[in-house]
């Protein structure tokens, strides 16, 4: 198995010189960069169609938190904590979420 490995290797050496040596050299394109950016999609502009989705995600969190509030008749029980918590890890994540688009699009 060490022979197979040590043959790979010594393989690998070989071919590694022989691109070194025999291969073309590259040429100068100044407008390689140019070209490679301009095809790159446009990551500053942040589309309406997110803008839309955190709106209506920002107003569903918003009718929940209030229709959670209003249903409240001064007891609370498990499943208002439970679905407190679950409303709240859901808002916190919206919220992380819009803010992490803005500052990765700016």
């Amino acid at each position: 198995m060490n022979k197979l490995r040590e043959d790979i290797q010594e393989d690998d050496l070989q071919l590694g010189e022989l691109l070194k040596n025999e291969a073309y050299p590259a040429t100068e394109n100044r407008w390689f960069t140019r070209r490679v950016l301009n095809r790159l999609p446009a990551s500053h502009h942040r589309s309406w169609f997110m803008t839309a989705i955190y709106i209506m995600v920002a107003l569903v969190c918003i009718v929940s938190w209030r229709t959670m509030f209003t249903s409240l008749n001064g007891t609370v029980t498990v499943r208002d904590v439970l679905y407190m918590a679950i409303m709240a890890a859901v808002t916190l994540y919206a919220i992380l979420s819009a803010v992490a688009t803005v500052v990765k699009t700016e």
